[in-house]
Formats: structure tokens, sequence, C-alpha cells
């Protein structure tokens, strides 16, 4: 299993799979955080109305440390997270309480560094749901960034009897190229390619594959971070993860 790291960066309300600039500090921008202002339903209707943030990692991992970086925008440091509770579930449907945890308030500084989440240990999900319970006194409340350890599980191929597929360079930069070794004739086959959220970037029909083939996505004017390619034939498909650097 490959053990990475999946550090969500809220920009303008969007969550975006990136990285720092600088390892491990927060910059004090307003608009590299996310506010919410109003409540809404809460996923887990025993919750009401709440603040909340849902993550779907797209599939299920195995989940690590995590670490936080609460709201650092200085004139409104009183928007920061201070408690918060957090389930975790396979399919949106059972939910698992991990805990209800404290957050330390915001620097207001370049320098600031977050501080250390708490551990799933291995805890198989899908989906990580943080209800936010109090701030520090702000009329909104605010939160930086999270950053999860993920580990990924074995994945079943429902095409292995049809073909294999190499997709490489992983991480890339530009170009996707994919190398399929056709076990038998497959028609209708066709290449997908998902941002983090699920939104559909790419899409690409052809109309058979026979024997050894080598297709190619093009570069797309994408940000860096996590994104999924699904090759699909009929009703049977298999993704692959990538990671844009």
């Amino acid at each position: 299993m490959k053990r990475f790291i999946l550090s969500i960066l809220f920009i303008s309300t969007v969550l975006v799979a990136n990285s720092q600039c600088y390892h491990d500090r927060h910059n004090t921008n307003w608009f590299d955080a996310w506010v919410s202002c109003e409540t809404a339903a809460n996923p887990i209707a025993a919750y009401g109305n709440s603040h909340w943030i849902l993550y779907d990692f797209g599939y299920n991992y195995a989940i690590y440390d995590t670490k936080f970086w609460n709201y650092n925008e200085p004139v409104h440091l009183d928007y920061g997270i201070e408690n918060y509770t957090i389930d975790y579930s396979l399919d949106q449907s059972t939910w698992t309480n991990l805990g209800t945890f404290s957050l330390d308030q915001g620097e207001g500084s370049t320098y600031y560094q977050g501080q250390e989440g708490p551990n799933f240990e291995g805890i198989n999900a899908r989906y990580v749901l943080i209800t936010l319970l109090s701030n520090y006194g702000g009329d909104c409340y605010g939160l930086a960034e999270v950053k999860f350890y993920l580990d990924e599980l074995a994945e079943t191929t429902d095409l292995a009897e049809h073909f294999s597929a190499n997709v490489y360079p992983n991480p890339f930069e530009e170009s996707i190229n994919i190398t399929i070794h056709s076990i038998t004739p497959t028609q209708a086959f066709k290449v997908e390619m998902y941002d983090f959220v699920g939104r559909k970037i790419y899409q690409k029909a052809y109309e058979q594959l026979t024997g050894n083939e080598s297709i190619q996505i093009p570069q797309l004017n994408i940000s860096r971070g996590l994104y999924f390619i699904k090759l699909s034939h009929h009703d049977l498909s298999q993704t692959f993860k990538v990671i844009k650097q």
C-alpha cells in the first residue's frame, strides 16, 4: 500500500487538494480559508442545523494522522474553531463518532504552523464529517486547512478479465499516458477523469480496443492535487488515483 498526504486548502469556499507554499506554515489571507456565517442542515440529522464540513475522498482509505490550521486572518481570529467533533462513514448512511476535540486559536502570523489533530489509527472511511461546536466568540466560523495522512486500500478490478492497464507518470505534471493490454476485443470503451470533489474534467470515448493500445490524456489546466481516472466498458470499470504535481 502507498501512504500519502492529502492537504485540503480552502480557497473561496471551494475544496482544492493542494500543499503549503512554506512547509507547515499558513498565511494570513482571509481568502485562503473556509468561513461559515450561517448554519445548515447537518448530514447527521441528530446534529440539526450547524456549521459543518464534509469530506468525500472518492474512495475508501485507511486514515491516520491529521493536522489542522485554524482561521489565521488577524482581524477575525475570533472566527477560529475552539471545539469540534468528527464522524466518519463508508456510505454516508452509517456514521461513527471519533470524538470531540479542541483547536488552539490562530496566531494571525505568517509563521503559524497549526497543530496536530486526532489520529484515526488506520480506520477505513470514505467520508469524514467535521461538525463545529464552538469558536472564539466571532459571528462566523472559520478554518484554514486540514491535512489527512491516508493509505490506499487494495482495490478489486472488474475489468481484469478483459484487459490490464498502466497509468503513468504518477505523479504527473503535464499529459498522462495510459497503456492498455487487451485480452479480448473491447468495444464502447471510455476514459474519464474526475477531480477531488467528483467533477468530471475530461472524457473521451473509443469505439474499440484491440491488442495493445497507448492513449493519452492531454495536458489540462488543473490545480495540483488528487485526481481519479476511470476506465469503463459498459457496466464494468476500473479507477486509478493520480496526483498532479
